[in-house]
């Protein structure tokens, strides 16, 4: 099978014009069998209902990849264990991985949402150093700093043949941004603004439309599709990569990119 990332949701965290929250699938083939390896990054409040949408069995996903712990990008986690606990009866380990307080983080939510509820199944935290790579099942993962959070991250997912992905989930257009991208032969990055408030002293921890016709030299990938956005600032940048042909694609719900 081929490397290949499917975009769960595509939309920012008031699912303007229907797109879901943020999530995105990893597919790549096991090392170990003739099957593959899939690990969702971020999940969002909508992203159990887009995977039953999509056909996409979640007793076959093995682990999830989280940025940061905003609501538009972990509020669905708590659906997805309890669905793997009542209606896949899941014995099979799932691995959760992210930045620092990434195991807190997910308790605490599933605490307040399901008050005492306890798992049928082995639930593996791994928390993940920035600017350190970690190889896991076959794949090399790196978290890369931006600016959003204070745990906020990029991930860099190195795939068996080599190729790399990039994702920024949430982040500031900046040098950070610029670095967690370099080399990379597809990158996803949040576009959720169109401008800043004050582009002289930019305040939104977001990229704006604007930072990217800007910046757009300076980010090295061999692909570059926009997320995290709504139609009409997607036919913007369909308008703008009509005049600069390779400046970015933007993002839709269901679309398959394969490396």
């Amino acid at each position: 099978m081929s490397e290949q990332i499917l975009i769960l949701g595509s939309g920012n965290a008031f699912f303007t014009d229907g797109r879901a929250h943020a999530c995105y699938l990893a597919e790549w083939p096991d090392p170990s069998s003739e099957g593959s390896i899939r690990m969702l990054v971020d999940y969002g409040a909508s992203s159990l209902m887009r995977m039953n949408q999509e056909q996409i069995a979640p007793s076959t996903i093995q682990s999830l990849f989280l940025t940061h712990f905003h609501g538009d990008h972990i509020g669905g986690l708590p659906f997805l264990l309890i669905h793997f606990k009542y209606i896949d009866r899941r014995k099979e380990p799932f691995w959760i991985l992210g930045p620092a307080g990434v195991e807190q983080a997910v308790t605490d939510l599933l605490e307040q949402m399901y008050p005492g509820m306890e798992l049928d199944f082995p639930l593996y935290f791994k928390e993940l150093h920035p600017n350190e790579s970690t190889s896991f099942m076959g794949a090399s993962i790196e978290p890369r700093p931006v600016t959003h959070r204070p745990e906020s991250v990029a991930l860099r997912l190195g795939f068996p043949s080599g190729k790399i992905f990039a994702f920024s989930g949430d982040a500031a257009m900046d040098g950070l941004l610029i670095e967690a991208l370099k080399g990379s032969d597809l990158s996803i990055i949040e576009l959720s603004i169109e401008s800043q408030p004050d582009p002289a002293n930019p305040t939104v921890a977001h990229v704006s439309l604007q930072e990217l016709m800007e910046q757009r030299d300076a980010i090295q990938t061999g692909r570059l599709v926009v997320s995290h956005i709504y139609d009409e600032l997607a036919q913007r940048v369909n308008q703008v990569n009509s005049e600069r042909p390779g400046f970015a694609e933007p993002a839709f719900d269901g679309l398959v990119l394969t490396l």
